[in-house]
């Protein structure tokens, strides 16, 4: 609560208040919000942030999925070496693998060289890098170990003997995957998903190493408020609380929708 409340509170109190200059004028007024609706460049921020973060939450967690049930069921007695080598990804620092991903993605990168080695392309593929592909790319990239950790861990309290028993009654495989295996994941499954689409969207570094100029997302702006010749702190403030009541409202869609398909 003190690291996590406090600081929320007075980012929303901050929201109300008006730059003037320099200096933070307390006071009470939408103004801020008013703006962070009504401008045209903010609701087009917002849009490519939403669809950049469920985007990659879309890739990530059934990519993680599958990684952790082959982890859980199918190399059972190697599951805990293979978490390490998914782990051993987190040791290195965020824009280091960020910094990574730009050697994979760039004109002259590994996958553009390998592809031109091979005789499938005549040119580099431009939009590798500097797109809201290289963005989703990169992110993904970036999120999925944090994705297999909460989705292996609920696999491990699933027994291979409910698996068996269903298989038994005549479940197939894609009537067990939805009707057992999934329910009795959908722990790790949402938290898995809300990390990789709350992270994603509030991402602000990656759009700005691998994304350029025309795929920047609504984190760029906030940060750019609270930085600068130009700041504006309660605008900021306030974009920030649009953007999280957004995302929420996708992500607590998405868990209701995934909870009637599994039903």
């Amino acid at each position: 609560m003190l690291f996590f409340a406090v600081p929320m509170l007075s980012l929303f109190v901050l929201s109300f208040w008006r730059a003037k200059g320099f200096e933070l004028i307390p006071d009470f007024t939408l103004a801020n919000y008013e703006k962070a609706v009504v401008s045209k460049l903010y609701r087009t921020l917002l849009v490519r942030t939403v669809l950049v973060g469920f985007v990659t939450a879309a890739i990530v967690v059934p990519i993680a999925f599958a990684l952790s049930y082959a982890m859980r069921f199918v190399f059972e007695r190697r599951g805990q070496l293979i978490l390490q080598l998914v782990l051993l990804s987190l040791f290195s620092g965020y824009l280091v693998r960020i910094y990574a991903w730009r050697t994979i993605l760039g004109k002259q990168g590994l996958l553009n060289s390998t592809l031109q080695w091979l005789g499938l392309i005549n040119e580099p593929l431009e939009f590798l890098i500097y797109s809201n592909i290289a963005v989703v790319i990169t992110l993904s990239g970036l999120l999925l170990p944090l994705a297999v950790l909460p989705i292996y861990s609920a696999l491990l309290n699933v027994s291979r003997d409910q698996m068996e028993a269903a298989r038994d009654l005549g479940a197939g495989r894609v009537h067990l995957i939805r009707t057992i295996l999934l329910p009795l994941a959908m722990p790790g499954v949402r938290t898995a998903f809300a990390f990789a689409f709350l992270l994603a969207a509030g991402d602000f570094v990656t759009p700005t190493l691998v994304g350029g100029t025309q795929s920047l997302l609504i984190g760029n702006i906030i940060a750019d408020q609270f930085r600068g010749i130009g700041s504006n702190w309660p605008l900021g403030a306030a974009l920030a609380f649009v953007t999280i009541a957004i995302v929420l409202v996708i992500y607590l869609a998405v868990v209701q929708i995934l909870a009637r398909v599994t039903r």
